[in-house]
């Protein structure tokens, strides 16, 4: 029978998103990690064996789940899809704000000192480009500029999100009843047909 995991590949994972965001990109070394969690560094240099792959692996770790909440609400290309991915933009920041915070403060290059494994390489880069064509293929279905669309599901709720993290608190309602009017806005059928809806 195979033993139980003492110190999972997650709880260091947690150690070092927190220890970035209290200290730093630098201050997540392997001997913090080892330190905040009880794990021997040899066990954190075993899942990761350089910084650049702990911390990159917690900020990748973070937008999954991110990616995970927010990409399945672009599969239907109308209006009401999109306006549900900019919301879900400020929700899973308030649910998770701790990876929030992480993903808004850092870009992945900022965390970085050097290169990362090719795994964890590839892994960003796949993220980037499902974020990508999710994003230009809501657009061309929905038959909305892209830059209308990006505007819509990624500025805005970046912004909310974003301000409200700053300010540590959760979205107020009306935060996100005017995110939801001005995401659908920039999504309904044009502009002649929004203002005669307002």
């Amino acid at each position: 029978m195979p033993q139980p995991v003492k110190h999972s590949a997650d709880a260091m994972l947690d150690a070092a998103r927190d220890l970035v965001l209290d200290g730093g990109p630098s201050a997540a070394s392997a001997r913090a990690v080892s330190l905040a969690t009880g794990a021997p560094s040899g066990s954190v240099y075993h899942r990761f064996p350089r910084r650049d792959d702990l911390v990159a692996a917690a900020w990748l770790r973070a937008q999954d789940r991110f990616l995970a909440a927010y990409l399945g609400e672009l599969e239907q290309p109308d209006a009401d899809a999109g306006v549900n991915a900019a919301v879900a933009v400020v929700t899973w920041s308030r649910d998770d704000p701790m990876d929030a915070a992480l993903l808004l403060r850092y870009a992945l290059r900022d965390l970085l000192g050097g290169k990362v494994s090719a795994a964890l390489s590839e892994r960003a880069e796949a993220n980037r480009r499902r974020l990508e064509t999710a994003v230009t293929r809501f657009a061309t279905a929905a038959g909305r500029p892209l830059a209308e669309v990006t505007l819509a599901v990624v500025d805005l709720p970046y912004a909310v999100a974003r301000r409200v993290l700053r300010e540590r608190r959760p979205p107020a309602q009306e935060e996100i009843s005017a995110l939801r009017r001005a995401a659908a806005l920039l999504l309904g059928p044009g502009p002649a047909a929004s203002l005669c809806r307002s």
